[in-house]
């Protein structure tokens, strides 16, 4: 394969931190968990409605988080059924530390007896209206206690009645960037411009929209100060799992490359998105998803001219799995990687640089000019 060759000699092809697109495929919308399934790159399980594009959790001022996943990928243009599921439940997971030691057997401690530390937020939408709203309530899940803490109409902000809840679902532009151009024209070597070309690059994401499903809360609701968070959709009796994510790029790039390195059976996407519990992320399958991330670290920091060592790359595996995102609310400054994520964060680069050992420095595409200053902080769609 003209691509695992070029690989070999030590070209340096960028690797996006994001979904990858494969010799002669459409160059449709693969960003950093947009379409990742398997196969001619469709949703997972068909379901466009389902499909999550990205996570976001970032501080909104000292007092409160912002909790944001966004679905739909390429919303109008790919996905032409616009509104949100009425049989699915669009969760965001937030897992606090002690629920690390409560799973493995230790005491809870004595202040949390009765609680668990995994809290979920958790939308539901009814019916499309006439006017094509829909409206949709978010449910606060922490062991039985189930609260309602918003209710609102998609296309418009909401608070709840002590002003200290907002939230938001409905239409607002991508915020992914990402050079998906140069990408396509190095792998597929078509002569266009690769990354970089007079240290500027071109943003494919520049134009689409997503949906946003977006809450504003006191920190106190997260159940912890120091969490790990990653989102998920399911049927609304829990029995299906269609996507997941926490982390951008960690099922579309290391679970994606695998068949591209080893021609494999391309079908370890859609069973990482089943995964209920990202703590079982390592140990699944006998394995193969961390064995796929060492793998995928070995091949792409060759262009460095020294790959991870087994160690290293092993390291970086137990660093990336489980695929959650993890949070500080004492620390605001996020990366999108390794500490929350805002809109503006680079994560492209953020990747690039760990995944190529710093071979591929940047993309040269910077974050969007259209992100709000207030809630929903997405900006308005295009």
């Amino acid at each position: 394969m003209l691509f695992k060759r070029r690989m070999k000699r030590g070209t340096a092809i960028g690797l996006s931190g994001l979904a990858i697109v494969v010799l002669g495929a459409p160059a449709l919308v693969y960003g950093a968990d947009h379409l990742d399934a398997p196969g001619k790159f469709q949703s997972p399980l068909g379901r466009h409605d389902a499909d999550i594009n990205d996570v976001y959790v970032f501080a909104a001022d000292a007092g409160h988080t912002v909790l944001a996943m966004t679905t739909h990928p390429a919303l109008g243009v790919v996905t032409t059924q616009t509104s949100y599921a009425t049989d699915v439940a669009y969760k965001i997971n937030v897992l606090g530390p002690a629920a690390k030691d409560d799973r493995h057997g230790d005491e809870a401690d004595d202040a949390h007896e009765g609680e668990s530390a995994l809290v979920s937020f958790v939308a539901k939408f009814g019916p499309v209206k006439r006017d094509g709203s829909q409206e949709y309530r978010i449910t606060r899940v922490n062991g039985d206690e189930h609260e309602v803490i918003a209710r609102g109409r998609t296309g418009k902000v909401s608070n709840n009645e002590d002003g200290d809840v907002k939230s938001f679902a409905g239409a607002r532009s991508d915020p992914f960037f990402f050079d998906l151009g140069a990408f396509n024209n190095t792998v597929q070597a078509t002569g266009g411009p690769g990354f970089c070309p007079g240290g500027v690059g071109s943003d494919f994401f520049a134009a689409f929209n997503t949906n946003v499903i977006a809450l504003q809360i006191p920190n106190e609701e997260l159940g912890a100060s120091t969490v790990n968070v990653w989102a998920a959709t399911q049927s609304r009796d829990g029995s299906i799992q269609y996507d997941r994510m926490g982390r951008p790029a960690i099922n579309t790039v290391f679970n994606g490359f695998k068949k591209v390195f080893n021609s494999g059976v391309d079908n370890d996407k859609n069973e990482f998105n089943a995964i209920k519990d990202p703590a079982d992320d390592r140990t699944t399958g006998g394995g193969k998803f961390r064995a796929n991330v060492i793998t995928v670290l070995q091949e792409f920091s060759s262009l460095s001219g020294t790959a991870y060592t087994d160690a290293e790359a092993a390291g970086l595996a137990d660093l990336l799995l489980p695929d959650t995102l993890p949070y500080d609310t004492a620390n605001p400054a996020t990366n999108g990687v390794f500490n929350g994520r805002s809109p503006a964060d680079d994560v492209i680069d953020t990747e690039l640089n760990v995944v190529t050992k710093g071979a591929v420095p940047s993309d040269c595409v910077s974050a969007h000019t259209d992100y709000l200053a207030a809630f929903p902080y997405f900006g308005t769609p295009h």
